[in-house]
């Protein structure tokens, strides 16, 4: 199964929708979205599964209410993705942006001049 950011497609998916709604949201809802918003036909006991998962991975966060809960996002979808990339370049490339460029490229020993040329444009930018 294909993760993105840490996650697998479904636990993304779920993030995706938390993230859109822009505030916490109680598992109906989440149900709610999720059989509106997708074609796939969400069982809760599989639902909360998910939920779980993320709570786990530091994703979600929830509060319980009674016999209620509210779950929200434990950051914004960007802060998510660029504390993910971080931790991704530290494990894989001991944290050097050289090397991971160089593996993005193809080329196991220095960049090219065209590489460098281009790294440095985007830096300026």
């Amino acid at each position: 199964m294909p993760q993105k950011y840490g996650l697998s497609e479904a636990e993304y998916q779920l993030m995706e929708l938390i993230w859109e709604a822009g505030r916490p949201l109680t598992f109906g809802e989440i149900e709610g979205y999720l059989s509106e918003r997708t074609d796939k036909n969400w069982k809760k006991q599989t639902l909360h599964t998910y939920l779980t998962r993320l709570i786990k991975k530091g994703a979600l966060k929830t509060t319980g209410y009674g016999r209620r809960h509210i779950y929200e996002p434990v950051m914004e979808k960007e802060e998510y993705i660029s504390n993910w990339t971080h931790s991704f370049l530290d494990d894989s490339f001991g944290g050097s942006l050289g090397t991971f460029v160089s593996a993005l490229t193809g080329n196991t020993g220095k960049l090219s001049p065209k590489d460098i040329e281009e790294l440095r444009r985007y830096l300026d930018e």
